[in-house]
């Protein structure tokens, strides 16, 4: 059976709340008991021990006063049942030859109460006794407190769990219906949208949207399609006109300027649009981990309530301990999946101009993996390459932060992988000969990534084993409208404003390459 997100939702909050709950109402409540009742037997035998050190001075001094005084040191406690001096007799046969030792009650206080010498502790007494021996008399105090108190606060704190485990019921409720309608309603209009735009209908739009990440991605989308729009009627206007333009030369530059501004406004969403092709199979991938935790965690949320039934604590204590581990996990993919909708939104953004603080390594891993996804769900043929292009990547983790444009690196970085991934594509396809069923086995298509420092500037280097530039058109690459692939697949800007905006942040952009072995493009970034 197929679970919605919205079903899923439900499922984690309530497994958490059961195991809150349950922990609350049966594993706490016991717990505290146990430790109640064993600080209460502590105080008992401690105040056992001061009235048997009174009476043992009290003995030694024949001060028989202080005995009397020493038993009534705890007369006014209220949960005071009785205390005993105990006496030791010595009882001898007839004929002197052998003896036993006989136990009996000296006093006694309050004086209603009769012990019995071999009296223990239950459940409505703690019993506690005390030896000492003088000179003069041996025996013990034995002291018994009343366990009201204990029985009252255990009352008390089963209430207060009730009360507690009842909160987080409705707390568990109140979250419940909050998630599912800020996340799980605007990620279902999001994607309705996205399907029908990717069928050509520029008009949808996400009509509403919070102010959390989820809403900036629900504006964001909408921006991007009014401008998918906008550029789409302006280069259908652009087309139109230069069709009919046959009347000068210069006539003819002027609109091809105005369509170089539009194609490269045009670039620039592309990338974008690229990027919105992978985003789902990025965010899929830790929403499968939460999906699959949450699901475990309902397994051990039943074997937590079978251990607890059973009496069986300790098991219970580490079926917890992993239901926490799960939560912890389940968190670290949910703040995973916050960081791809945060990159998302950073790359929509229009560029500020404004240099800040970024982890290149991070930044270059990203834009990585979402080139690679979002050529897969563009381009069908990308899935059908017959050889698999392997990904290596090697960060040099002193570098840390640089100050960039991050969204303008971003789009550079991602043209480069584009091209490294085609590159390879187009070798792995003509490595297969001419009747496609013996392939070159000595050929690994890799596309491989490193940063790493070069003097007082940030090496960033993308590589690759595809099919390389031919050495007489390698001056060229980098002119605008100039590009290799054939007509409708690149619109040879996209070298061309990746070496502008690596030039406008002080760096350089370098080429090695050789034809039918690869390329290696190397960007050098002040630090």
């Amino acid at each position: 059976m197929l679970l919605t997100l919205k079903t899923k939702i439900w499922l984690t909050v309530f497994s958490i709340v059961l195991m809150f709950s349950f922990f609350i109402l049966y594993y706490f409540p016991a717990q505290e008991g146990r430790q109640l009742l064993k600080n209460y037997n502590s105080e008992v035998q401690n105040l056992a021990n001061t009235v048997a050190l009174g009476v043992k001075i009290a003995i030694t001094e024949q001060n028989f006063q202080g005995v009397q005084t020493a038993m009534e040191f705890v007369k006014d406690d209220p949960r005071l049942k009785y205390v005993s001096m105990l006496e030791i007799d010595t009882v001898w046969n007839a004929d002197h030859t052998r003896y036993n030792k006989k136990l009996s009650v000296f006093k006694t206080f309050p004086e209603n109460e009769h012990p019995a010498t071999n009296a223990r502790s239950n459940d409505s007494v703690i019993v506690k006794k005390v030896p000492f021996e003088t000179s003069l008399l041996s025996g013990s105090i034995m002291l018994a407190f009343t366990t009201k108190e204990i029985v009252e606060n255990q009352r008390k704190i089963r209430a207060t769990s009730l009360l507690v485990s009842g909160l987080v019921l409705i707390i568990g409720i109140l979250l419940g219906f909050w998630l599912s309608r800020t996340i799980s309603v605007p990620v279902l209009a999001l994607r309705d949208a996205a399907n029908k735009v990717g069928q050509g209908d520029l008009s949808q739009r996400i009509k509403k949207t919070g102010k959390d990440e989820i809403g900036e991605l629900g504006k964001a989308f909408n921006r991007m399609v009014r401008e998918l729009a906008h550029a789409r009627q302006e280069i259908d206007k652009t087309n139109a006109s230069l069709s009919t333009a046959n009347e000068s030369l210069s006539s003819t530059v002027s609109e091809l300027k105005s369509t170089q501004a539009l194609l490269i406004q045009s670039e620039k969403l592309a990338s974008l649009g690229e990027l919105t092709a992978g985003i789902a199979h990025e965010i899929k991938n830790p929403l499968n981990f939460v999906n699959n935790f949450s699901d475990l965690n309902v397994e051990l949320a039943s074997e937590l309530l079978e251990e607890m039934a059973t009496g069986n604590y300790k098991a219970a204590e580490k079926i917890v301990k992993d239901i926490r581990d799960n939560e912890q996990k389940i968190n670290n993919h949910g703040k995973r999946a916050d960081s791809i909708v945060r990159g998302m939104l950073q790359h929509s953004r229009r560029s500020s101009g404004i240099k800040e603080p970024v982890d290149i390594n991070a930044l270059a891993d990203e834009y990585l993996r979402l080139s690679y996804f979002g050529l897969k769900a563009k381009d069908k043929t990308f899935n059908a390459v017959p050889i698999a292009i392997g990904i290596k990547t090697d960060f040099d983790e002193t570098i840390g932060s640089i100050h960039i444009i991050p969204q303008d690196i971003g789009r550079v970085l991602l043209n480069l992988y584009n091209n490294a991934f085609y590159a390879c594509a187009e070798r792995s396809r003509s490595a297969v000969n001419e009747n496609r069923k013996q392939q070159d086995a000595n050929y690994e298509p890799t596309v491989s990534v490193s940063t790493k420092m070069a003097g007082n500037h940030v090496e960033i280097s993308v590589k690759d084993n595809g099919v390389g530039i031919p050495q007489n058109i390698v001056d060229k690459i980098f002119q605008p409208f100039f590009t290799t692939k054939p007509t409708g697949q690149g619109t040879g800007l996209g070298l061309s404003l990746s070496y502008d905006i690596i030039k406008a942040h002080g760096g350089e952009i370098k080429v090695e390459t050789k034809e039918g072995e690869g390329a290696e493009f190397v960007i050098l970034l002040p630090q």
